[in-house]
């Protein structure tokens, strides 16, 4: 049920890469998307879940797939709700388990923000995402 569900928010993602890739374009400034505003837009499609279960059944197989394909990771365009960090204001990143896939291929560490952001960019940018699902 996950891969299909993955399946299914696929095109969002592609769609909310492109929006975001449009954004920086123009030089409009970039909202950012959460987990919550990712499971507004899949409850939207009828896929129901949390911030706490978004990672793991959908964002997870998705990057899954894009790093079996060896395509850009659309998972990296999803962050957790910033914190607050007090003088150093909030900071962005994926959640937690995000890095594990990259952990155990042994390209990062776990929490390493320039890495994410760098990933984070190359799915925002790329520019010949397969029309439907390629998983």
């Amino acid at each position: 049920m996950s891969l299909e569900n993955a399946r299914q928010v696929y095109p969002v993602l592609v769609e909310m890469a492109k929006d975001l890739a449009r954004t920086i374009r123009d030089r409009r400034p970039v909202v950012w998307i959460s987990y919550e505003d990712f499971c507004r837009r899949c409850l939207e499609m009828g896929i129901k879940e949390t911030p706490r279960t978004i990672a793991s059944r959908l964002l997870k197989p998705l990057q899954s797939a894009c790093l079996e394909h060896q395509l850009p990771d659309l998972s990296a365009l999803v962050i957790q709700k910033p914190k607050n960090r007090g003088d150093f204001g909030n900071l962005i990143r994926p959640g937690d388990v995000w890095w594990e896939a990259y952990v155990q291929r042994g390209e990062s560490m776990a929490g390493d923000v320039n890495f994410w952001f760098a990933k984070f960019k190359a799915a925002r940018d790329f520019e010949q995402w397969p029309e439907t699902p390629f998983f």
